[in-house]
């Protein structure tokens, strides 16, 4: 069972190179079965990859892509668009995850960011969000873009996973501690790839466990380490 779980590079490589880099995507591309990367929108329009709303104190929403494209992430490396990263990747499948909250400045009640995210989507390739709507509308407008719902650790999982099979989704991405408290198993028909705010010691004290629950993949800062770790399994 532990062969067949996948190591997904959390945006890239964090352990060793900037989030949501061409180098850590590179590097990542390299050891894991995929990369998670996240998008937003520069004020004139482009799809930048970032995290958080801001690079550098700089509001994405607010600040044109000339002006974002030089700022310094550490090492010397400086942020990248979404099809750079694409086109870094032409062979491994990549997570899109679709940064759209409510709460965030630049939100898109239309939809647009996930919208336009899965115009460019290659076969292999899926759209996630927390923000299910987003996504919801993908699976209605791109019906053969694969999608998934991420759910937080407040989250939950029980209305996610309804959604997901009824609503078509492949992919369910929940906080690895929200599906071990809830002892879940993973939904047939759906890949369950967990993640952690907390980083890869979350995976070490518990992946016998997520193998049991039929856990699909691991999103980690720390691929070299997850992967070893599997491995290490009987």
């Amino acid at each position: 069972m532990s062969s067949e779980i996948s190591v997904i590079g959390h945006r890239g490589m964090p352990t060793k190179f900037p989030d949501n880099s061409l180098p850590g995507f590179v590097a990542a591309a390299r050891i894991c079965d995929r990369v998670e990367l996240d998008i937003r929108r520069s004020l004139d329009g482009k799809l930048v990859l970032s995290h958080d709303p801001t690079i550098g104190g700089l509001s994405v929403n607010d600040t044109p892509w000339s002006v974002l494209a030089e700022i310094d992430l550490g090492q010397g490396v400086k942020p990248c668009l979404f099809d750079e990263a694409l086109a870094a990747l032409p062979d491994t499948p990549v997570l899109i995850e679709v940064k759209n909250s409510p709460a965030d400045p630049g939100y898109e009640a239309d939809s647009r960011l996930a919208l336009e995210a899965a115009s460019r989507t290659r076969p292999f390739d899926a759209i996630i969000s927390f923000n299910w709507e987003s996504v919801e509308r993908v699976r209605h407008y791109f019906p053969d873009v694969a999608t998934g719902l991420n759910v937080g650790g407040l989250g939950d999982l029980g209305d996610a996973v309804s959604r997901c099979l009824d609503g078509g989704h492949r992919y369910l991405v929940p906080d690895v501690d929200l599906l071990m408290t809830a002892g879940g198993v993973a939904p047939p028909g759906v890949e369950t790839f967990v993640w952690s705010s907390q980083r890869f010691h979350d995976f070490a004290s518990g992946l016998d466990e997520l193998v049991s629950f039929g856990v699909s993949g691991i999103i980690t800062d720390d691929p070299e380490s997850t992967r070893a770790l599997i491995r290490s399994l009987p």
